[in-house]
């Protein structure tokens, strides 16, 4: 018996499939994502910072990485955007082209996901891993020489996580993200007491 077909891959046909004489608006789409638009939004912010881009864009691109994730400890439902961003128009065909063309990778994600581990998007459970998104966002945007991989990974990972309802894969980019501060943590240290050692 075949999978039912993934929350993610509806998603993005449903992007494409909207009706308007100019297309739809972000906001539209938004509210068609509903809960899930954080996690949209997390995958596209790790996606953006995976891309080769010159040393110190993880500043920039890290801003909308602390914007979402403010967001999450404070329990909002769902992604909150600013009025004239809302209201930008997206073309249909647009949308629809992205889609057809992320089907191909969606498709995979969906045979290896399933909702599980539902507690994780609930409450505080929710709240703690918006704090450890914010403590992720803030290691992203630290200017230290190839730190921000493993952080832009475990968003990738999360917004999957996120995007599926997946418990397990959540766990998962949770337990990246993690390992990503912590080694920040450590050049921090090492930094510092290098330093110390040669000013001595």
């Amino acid at each position: 018996m075949a999978k039912k077909r993934s929350d993610a891959i509806r998603g993005l046909a449903g992007l494409g499939a909207r009706n308007g004489p100019d297309g739809s608006t972000l906001g539209d789409v938004l509210d068609g994502l509903g809960d899930r638009s954080f996690g949209w939004a997390l995958l596209l912010v790790g996606l953006l910072n995976m891309l080769p881009l010159p040393y110190g864009s993880n500043l920039i691109f890290g801003v909308p990485a602390l914007f979402i994730s403010v967001q999450m400890v404070m329990g909002r439902p769902d992604l909150w955007l600013p009025r004239f961003l809302l209201n930008r128009h997206l073309k249909r065909e647009k949308w629809r082209n992205a889609a057809l063309k992320a089907l191909p990778v969606a498709r995979p994600v969906a045979r290896l996901t399933k909702a599980r581990l539902s507690f994780l998007f609930e409450g505080r459970a929710e709240r703690l891993l918006g704090g450890l998104l914010l403590a992720s966002a803030i290691n992203l945007c630290l200017p230290i020489p190839l730190s921000a991989w493993l952080p832009a990974i475990s968003f990738a990972v999360l917004g999957i996580g996120l995007i599926e309802h997946d418990g397990a894969i959540v766990a998962l980019g949770a337990t990246l993200a993690t390992i990503s501060i912590l080694i920040s943590i450590a050049i921090i240290i090492a930094f510092y007491f290098g330093v110390g050692y040669f000013a001595a």
